[in-house]
């Protein structure tokens, strides 16, 4: 309301400007005042001021509305893109989408409401113009209103011709594209048979009539734009007569008539402006499909209907298949596996898309091909969502911080809850506290996310203690021995106190130095190559054997 009201102002101060010129100039030609000069001089500069004022509370709110615009739009994409089913993910990656949509959206909330506050402030000016010319001369505001509409006609005309000669044109240039691409493809044929004199005889006559067909619209063009010119020309001449005539007769007075020359010469850039912005919202159309076509997709949807708070952790797999929707070979096949109650199982040998394709398959969000995975006994695809992330914790080597307090990082997402006693039980039993201690305001730090002031290893201890706070009974190591270092070793203690009682799944290429590890399951292309029971790590080399395959 504020923006539409001070835009009235300012419609309103450019239609009174013409009144204050009648009287600027019957002051000095007709009543020969210096006082009555000097008012309305102050007049006229009060009216610059006020329009100062109001123009800046206009494009102020305007800037405001389209950043909320902007931001609404922002965060619509992220629901939408946090949404999405994973395979959605691997389209925007490889094809930029997703810095082409944030950046359709900067351009698109800024421009198109400027153009709207445009359209809407300029058709405000015209109308309070015209009621201004209706107040000086019944006859000169019809005429106005003529022009007007003929220079808004003309202009919509010409645009829209020339819209389907660019299409045209386009298909012309397509075609002489086609040609030189096919020339260059049948390079051979053409030199072994001397074909070259033929070939550019061929596409110049492609080229030539592509010059012809862009000749066209030029004369048109020509044609037009001379013809608007010089009807408008008659018309402001028609005008001017009239307007001498009705001086002449008395009707009109020469400061009325400065005062409607001043009208027309305001009426000008509103009206231009108006016409050219219809093309300005059909260039931007194109990026409004674009993000309004992306906040349609379908997200993922929740099928499960089973209800579980608190799985004991057992894991089924009943000749599970998966198989990327690109490749033709599965990239997981014929998956048979059983997983007790807290028991500890490594994988290795894997790739890293045959590894995510499990993990995702156990997080649902991605569906088996056939096959089935069993969680308590129950199908994983009929388990609401919700339920299935509860009971699953995920620490992998490359775990991220947020712009959040130390304490916010650990209790984070469904987490954010949880008590400072919680917090900081899990930050002593994951090691983080001996860190936490020598930071300024303790579990209150704000750190950054690129965790600049923290090092890989405290990151971990982090990470390690977000996954105690959860108390999930299922836990997944992703690659969290990767690195044989020191540092790496040093979380060793804290690792396997969060393994205690949890079923835990460790993907790592190499056998972490764990004080227990049930069982060894090497995946090889796709399958289950061996599944070996283990005794200890020290009695790993001398019981391994294939259990089952």
């Amino acid at each position: 309301m504020r923006v539409l009201f001070a835009m009235l102002i300012l419609a309103a101060s450019m239609a009174f400007l013409p009144i204050l010129v009648e009287q600027m100039l019957a002051s000095a030609f007709l009543l020969k005042d210096p006082s009555l000069i000097q008012q309305t001089s102050l007049a006229i500069v009060t009216l610059f001021v006020v329009r100062w004022m109001f123009g800046y509370i206009s494009i102020y709110f305007v800037s405001a509305i389209s950043g909320k615009l902007e931001t609404d739009l922002r965060m619509d994409f992220f629901d939408q893109l946090l949404s999405l089913p994973v395979d959605s993910y691997t389209h925007l990656n490889h094809s930029n989408q997703i810095d082409l949509l944030i950046n359709n959206i900067n351009k698109i909330s800024h421009v198109t409401v400027r153009h709207l506050a445009l359209l809407v402030q300029d058709s405000l000016s015209i109308i309070g113009l015209l009621i201004c010319t209706l107040y000086l001369s019944q006859e000169f505001s019809l005429l106005l209103l003529l022009v007007a509409a003929f220079t808004i006609l003309m202009h919509e005309m010409i645009r829209s011709h020339f819209n389907k000669t660019n299409q045209t044109n386009s298909l012309h240039l397509r075609n002489l594209t086609d040609q030189l691409t096919q020339s260059v493809k049948h390079y051979r044929k053409i030199r072994l048979d001397d074909g070259q004199a033929d070939e550019r005889q061929r596409l110049g006559n492609i080229s030539e009539n592509l010059f012809h067909a862009e000749m066209q619209p030029e004369k048109i063009r020509a044609i037009a734009i001379s013809s608007g010119q010089l009807i408008t020309a008659l018309i402001l001449t028609a005008a001017t007569y009239i307007m001498a005539l009705q001086v002449i007769n008395g009707a009109l007075s020469l400061s009325e008539a400065g005062a409607l020359i001043a009208i027309a010469v305001l009426l000008i850039f509103p009206i231009l402006r108006i016409a050219g912005i219809p093309r300005q919202f059909e260039h931007n159309q194109e990026m409004i499909e674009t993000i309004f076509s992306f906040l349609d997709l379908t997200p993922e949807q929740d099928i499960g209907t089973i209800s579980i708070q608190h799985f004991r952790g057992k894991l089924v797999f009943e000749q599970v298949r998966f198989n990327d929707p690109i490749q033709i070979k599965p990239i997981l096949n014929h998956i048979s596996l059983t997983i007790r109650p807290s028991e500890i199982i490594v994988f290795t040998g894997y790739t890293d898309v045959e590894k995510n394709a499990f993990i995702d398959m156990i997080l649902r969000l991605r569906q088996p091909a056939s096959g089935r995975i069993l969680l308590d006994e129950y199908p994983l695809s009929q388990i609401k969502l919700n339920h299935i992330y509860a009971n699953i914790a995920l620490v992998t080597a490359d775990t991220f911080l947020l712009d959040e307090s130390i304490a916010g990082n650990i209790a984070y997402g469904a987490m954010r809850c949880a008590n400072e006693a919680k917090i900081t039980a899990a930050a002593h039993a994951s090691y983080a506290m001996e860190f936490i201690r020598k930071m300024p305001e303790g579990l209150q730090t704000l750190i950054t996310k690129n965790g600049n002031e923290i090092s890989q290893k405290q990151i971990m201890q982090l990470a390690i203690a977000r996954a105690l706070v959860k108390n999930a009974p299922i836990l997944i190591l992703d690659e969290v021995f990767a690195t044989q270092d020191s540092d790496s070793a040093n979380l060793l203690s804290p690792l396997e106190r969060l393994m205690q009682n949890r079923t835990t799944l460790i993907f790592n290429q190499q056998i972490p130095q764990l004080k227990r590890i049930d069982r060894i399951v090497v995946l090889e292309h796709g399958c289950i190559t061996e599944n070996l029971k283990s005794f200890g790590h020290s009695q790993l080399t001398q019981e391994k054997r294939i259990i089952s395959h």
